[in-house]
């Protein structure tokens, strides 16, 4: 195994591995817009198996520190929020939520096209009896749930979210590759109480005081593209703004993670 940081040795394999990365990472070794050696090469590299490598890569992620994208390989967190992976959204509460997204694990739960409900439609601006996509999705931190979402979008945006692609990247990026440019959003604050479904999927007792985010993001064109309701673990989330007269500073924080981007 090549060289780790001192006093390491009695650490699991996957552990050295991981604080190796975690110092090349940080260091800047690996070139920007270039993913990192295949597992199959850091396996050789280190002397270990693939599995140890594959364990050692997660735990990195989980950290925020790189980002696994099907098909493209391994990339540090930072490339990733990149070109063609990251809308143009600079600055604002969007940009917060892509950088969000790019740093947390989904599991979708829903994919399917439903009959519009009356405030899915309304809100999207579609037709009485339209179709739309319907996602629900679990969003978890560091292994932990803390989100439960229910999408909606307008049906002919349907091919630019297939489940492989939710899993693998924020919707507002999928949205972007496909050519929806999003800028704006409408969002409201709230609260609700966990369903059974909610709950189950939060880990919290069924009637658990939960934060509700709505909101509805528009195109460049101004129409409504995606509808969202999010309830957000009371433990795990917090919402923190700072306000000035000018400019926007509104950020979304993980369990008080500061250090990083927040997201929904």
């Amino acid at each position: 195994m090549t060289a780790s940081p001192p006093d390491t040795a009695a650490l699991p394999r996957f552990q050295q591995v991981r604080l190796v990365l975690r110092e090349r990472l940080k260091g800047g070794l690996y070139e920007r817009g270039l993913p990192l050696p295949g597992e199959r090469q850091l396996a050789q590299e280190f002397g270990v198996a693939r599995v140890t490598v594959r364990s050692a890569l997660a735990r990195l992620e989980e950290e925020g520190l790189v980002v696994r994208l099907r098909g493209k390989g391994t990339l540090p967190a930072t490339q990733a929020a990149d070109p063609p992976h990251r809308p143009k959204l600079r600055g604002g509460l969007l940009d917060n939520i892509v950088s969000m997204g790019l740093r947390t694990k989904v599991a979708v739960l829903e994919r399917a096209l439903v009959p519009a409900p009356p405030h899915a439609g309304e809100a999207l601006r579609l037709p009485p009896g339209a179709r739309v996509l319907k996602v629900v999705r679990v969003r978890k931190f560091k292994g932990q749930p803390i989100a439960y979402t229910e999408v909606f979008l307008p049906p002919d945006l349907a091919p630019a979210l297939e489940r492989p692609t939710l899993q693998d990247m924020p919707m507002l990026v999928a949205l972007e590759q496909y050519g929806v440019q999003v800028v704006a959003a409408e969002q409201t604050l709230g609260a609700a109480l966990a369903d059974l479904p909610v709950a189950a999927a939060l880990g919290v007792a069924p009637g658990t005081p939960l934060l509700r985010v709505s909101r509805v993001a528009s195109d460049i064109g101004g129409r409504p593209v995606q509808f969202l309701t999010g309830l957000y673990h009371p433990e795990r989330y917090e919402y923190h703004m700072r306000l000035s007269r000018v400019g926007n500073a509104t950020k979304v924080w993980i369990e008080n993670d500061r250090n990083g981007d927040g997201a929904a």
